[in-house]
């Protein structure tokens, strides 16, 4: 084996600690036992997974396009070209070298990383890489926040040679030594808060050849200290402009003698040359790959298991409206701030049971039970594990990874094959995306192209490209991509003025009652950030900052992943899943640890009871060994496959065994995946969202604290069904002890369902007596059990969706008036029905809104949707339709019992809303929608009349439609 090169110099490159220890065993004379096992078992597994994996990876795999066609074709031929870079951790220990010369740095520019924040006294640089020891976790660094730190970085907010930064804080500080002042930029600049030139941002392929520029632009190599390191880099840059040039059958020994040259320079852990391998391929698929592709993923949306957004995000959703309301635009670091809503967090609790996971396991032991091997997804059981009522939400786009199983080409081309899905990723680009730099000129312009016409969530939104350091620096080679869409957000990198970036400061979050969005409002746009590599966003492989950003705006779509068993991953056997001509889910076979001998066993002993296991469980063959993302390919047959599957078993973890599907011939049984992107063809039907815009933008320090503040709000928890009661017989009387202050309310919940009371101050020092005078009454509704606990927590207005200043003081007029109109409804011992008054109170509230009862009809009928969103009785129709006639004087609903008191206290809400109108548009409402107000008043009335209930409210918005139908029906003669 070790005579074979190719593999031998794969193993040099993956792993070079490994193939210096295997040269060390040939060379000696009588080598350790113990350590040629632990050798031969680490040489097999890299074999067996150099067999089996496809995903790129030095020398051991490599890429190539694949074209969609009418006829088949593939062509491997034998001249692959080794596609040549410095590695990524030798790159970074020669740039830290540099930036510890001062001399060098006074001339580089600098700029201020953005992903750092304030805490209290502390600037943070969060999770930076812990270069003491590999694999760890990055660390935060937190340094004095003192007056010289803050001049510095804020002359620093764009690019600043270090020498003249150092200059203007000698004239800032005049008592500071300039060798103190030179030492504290010598501490940013280490500690990350700020960031060198000759740092490449991840949009830049070749990060040698950026370096090597940046240090003939500042003449480093008249800097002695630096001279013989500056040169010995470009002599490393021909070497490896030499690799890329040479024939394949040359360039390994070219390769070596660079390899050598670099370890001179600097010595690292990892081979010091990252490698990518350009296959000598030609292929082209039919079209119906790509046809039953599409076909997969869309049965895998519709199989997803949050087919509507992640459980995760819709709390973060709901923590971001209660927080900061609908229309605001929110500063994403002041959204994340542990005085924000910090970042989104898994769910601690134990998830529940659903549907989706009861028939997924009743799939699953039947066929264990029955001895089949697979399970054929048709449309009942389509119909069957959907998990609500409509379609799913499909992403923008994304990425399928397929094997394809077919004896020849010729069978490829008939149709005779099968798929089986292999990886779905968050979007186009992500499997694809970091090989533009390794394809020839033709196919990466080809599939730039494609990669930069990417659709979006809905108009006003644009696709921009995320791009930002690994924690990790040896992982930086994963992560450098080619900029590929007109837009990058960059995050903690340096980049050239000039370039068309946006960072953390430019961006901002808002939501609607449907989703949240990511902006840019200073451009007027959303923006959903796209990430052009496949780093693993969890874990410690990449900022928090670059997950939330890639994942808040495909939150709220369908996830859809490879086929995900639920709650049914961990059963002894999954069946097989198959979906058409494709395999959403291979077969597989867990294996505990506990259920063979432990690692004292004799051989013999383990070896008897995994054959017995083996024929127990129908294991085939040839299967893989999932360790995370990596297979071994075993042949239990042979005896050191079965050797490896027992080390793993003595680790104390369980063994996951997947089938290994035959049948590869079209491409000489070659490991494989074909990746390939996938556009929705029409997007979501989101509710219409206004344009972004900077006057809507919210910061820090608009919460209204208790006894700090002219706002009282107590939320009153308890039974949802007591609400009214508390609300038509007591809420009276603690106003009349209040003296009749100016409040209102709202239902809501965070999740639990409570009242919320808010009552006007004169000054903040009234804050105590108020809320004695309302937790007194609280005390006796508790004693009377129609409360179970008062709180008193910050109010935030919701500027952002009423206006700020007089609008909102305006604003909540309103809200003022529609309680005070509320209250009295209550208090009427008979009334008409629930869902009639909510039909007549949005007539009458589009009718003042819209200063006009013909203009408020008009809006409801364009405004609501015009289907019913469920069955409604035909008297409740017919009740509703007929008291919601405002004229003459809302005669119909003053006939019945409670009327004519309903009816008489909407005048004073007629009067505000009039008044509040005034100020759409206004220079308090910049930005507002009118539309969009009218919406939510129509809302917040109902939650105020009735609770938050999103099917309920639909109901009763088709009904004000339909009233509004009738009447201009009846009143014109005509519905146009």
């Amino acid at each position: 084996m070790w005579e074979a090169e190719d593999f031998t110099e794969g193993l040099r490159y993956a792993s070079p600690s490994l193939a210096q220890q295997v040269a060390l065993l040939l060379a000696a004379e009588e080598p350790a036992e113990r350590d040629v096992r632990r050798a031969v078992i680490s040489v097999v597994r890299y074999l067996l997974r150099a067999r089996a994996r496809a995903t790129p990876f030095g020398h051991f795999s490599g890429v190539a396009p694949a074209r969609i066609g009418e006829a088949a074709h593939a062509r491997w031929g034998t001249e692959h070209h080794a596609v040549v870079r410095a590695g990524a951790q030798w790159l970074d220990d020669v740039v830290l070298r540099l930036e510890g010369c001062p001399e060098l740095l006074a001339r580089l520019p600098v700029v201020a990383n953005n992903l750092g924040f304030i805490r209290g006294e502390q600037l943070v640089i969060p999770h930076q890489p812990d270069r003491r020891a590999a694999g760890t976790a990055g660390v935060d660094a937190c340094l004095p926040y003192k007056a010289p730190v803050r001049a510095a970085l804020a002359a620093a907010q764009a690019p600043v040679v270090a020498g003249n930064l150092v200059a203007q804080l000698c004239t800032g500080f005049p008592g500071a030594e300039e060798g103190t002042v030179v030492g504290l930029v010598v501490k940013l600049v280490r500690h990350g808060a700020l960031l060198s030139s000759l740092r490449a941002p991840s949009t830049q392929t070749d990060a040698l050849g950026y370096l090597v520029a940046e240090l003939e632009a500042v003449r480093a190599e008249e800097l002695a200290p630096v001279a013989g390191l500056v040169r010995a880099l470009r002599r490393v840059q021909a070497d490896i402009a030499r690799c890329n040039s040479t024939a394949p059958r040359r360039a390994r020994a070219a390769r070596e003698a660079a390899a050598v040259r670099m370890t001179a320079v600097t010595a690292v852990r990892r081979h010091p040359l990252a490698v990518d391998l350009r296959l000598d391929a030609s292929l082209t698929l039919p079209r119906a790959v790509a046809v039953e592709v599409e076909r997969a993923a869309l049965a895998l949306a519709r199989l997803s298991a949050a087919p509507y957004g992640t459980a995760v995000w819709k709390r973060y959703h709901m923590a971001f409206y209660e927080r900061f309301g609908l229309g605001s635009m929110v500063p994403v670091a002041d959204v994340v701030a542990d005085s924000g809503i910090g970042y989104p967090s898994p769910d601690d609790e134990r998830p529940r049971l659903s549907e989706r996971d009861e028939e997924l396991l009743r799939l699953a032991q039947r066929a264990a039970v029955e001895g089949r091997g697979e399970v054929v997804v048709d449309d009942a059981l389509l119909d069957s594990l959907d998990s609500g009522p409509a379609a799913p939400r499909l992403p923008p786009h994304l990425e399928v990874g397929v094997r394809i199983h077919a004896v020849d080409t010729n069978a490829l081309e008939s149709g005779q094959f099968q798929l089986e899905v292999v990886s779905v990723s968050r979007g186009a680009g992500v499997g694809t995306g970091r090989f533009l730099g390794i394809l020839d000129t033709a196919d990466a312009a080809t599939l730039t192209a494609e990669l930069a016409d990417l659709p979006t969530g809905d108009r006003d939104t644009i696709a921009v490209q995320l791009s930002y350091p690994p924690l990790a620096p040896e992982n930086a080679h994963l992560t450098r991509t080619p900029r590929v869409l007109p837009t990058v957000v960059s995050l903690g990198e340096h980049h050239r003025p000039g370039d068309r970036d946006l960072g953390i400061g430019d961006l901002a979050v808002g939501c609607d009652g449907t989703r949240m969005f990511l902006a840019a409002p200073a451009l007027g746009v959303r923006v959903e950030p796209v990430g052009m590599h496949a780093l693993n966003l969890h874990g410690h492989h990449a900022p928090p900052m670059a997950r939330f950003l890639s994942e808040i705006s495909r939150s709220q779509y369908a996830q859809v992943t490879a086929f995900d068993w639920g709650a049914a991953r961990t059963l002894p056997f999954l069946p097989r899943l198959r979906y058409g001509r494709t395999v959403l889910s291979a077969a597989c076979w867990r294996l505990e640890s506990d259920e063979l001998p432990g690692p004292t066993a004799l051989w013999a002993v383990w070896d008897s009871a995994f054959n017995a296991w083996r024929g127990r469980r129908r294991l085939p063959r040839n299967v893989y060994l999932a360790e995370g993302d990596r297979r071994l390919a075993l042949d239990v047959d042979v005896e050191a496959h079965r050797v490896l599957l027992r080390l793993h078993l003595d680790r104390g973890r369980p063994a996951v065994l997947g089938e290994i599907l035959g049948g590869a011939g079209w491409c000489g049984g070659r490991a494989h995946e074909v990746v390939i992107p996938l556009k929705a063809a029409e997007p979501v039907r989101w509710p219409a969202l206004p344009s972004p815009t900077a006057a809507r933008t919210v910061g820090r320090g608009r919460g209204q604290s208790p006894a700090a503040s002219r706002v009282v709000l107590a939320s009153l928890y308890g039974d949802i069904r007591r609400q009214d009661t508390i609300l038509a017989r007591h809420v009276p009387e603690l106003l009349d002890r209040l003296g009749s202050p100016r409040w209102w309310f709202v239902r809501f919940r965070d999740p639990e369902q409570h009242l919320r009371l808010r009552f006007a101050l004169p000054e903040p020092e009234a804050f105590g007596s108020v809320a004695r005078t309302v937790s007194t009454w609280a005390d006796e509704l508790n004693t009377a059990g129609l409360l179970r606990e008062i709180r008193y927590p910050t109010s935030y207005p919701e500027t952002g969706r009423w206006g700020s200043q007089a609008a909102w003081d305006a604003a909540e007029d309103v809200f003022r008036a529609d309680s005070h109109a509320l209250l009295t409804q209550l208090r009427q011992t008979a009334r008409p029905g629930a869902r009639a008054l909510a039909t007549a109170h949005m007539i009458s509230i589009a009718g003042a809104f819209q200063g006009d009862t013909v203009r408020g009809m008009r809006w409801l009928i364009d405004h609501v949707p015009a289907a019913a969103p469920a069955p409604i009785p035909r008297h409740e129709f017919n009740e509703a339709v007929r008291l919601a006639d405002p004229r003459p004087s809302w005669g119909a609903l003053r006939s019945e019992p409670g009327g004519p008191a309903i009816a008489d206290a909407w005048a004073r809400r007629d009067l505000a809303l009039a008044a509040y109108r005034l100020h759409l548009p206004g220079p308090h409402t910049a930005g507002i929608d009118p539309d969009a107000v009218l919406g939510s008043l129509l809302h917040c009335h109902f939650v105020r009349a009735v609770r938050i209930d999103f099917a309920e409210e639909a109901l009763c918005t088709y009904l004000a439609r339909a009233a509004a139908l009738a009447w201009i029906a009846r009143t014109t003669g005509s519905l146009k």
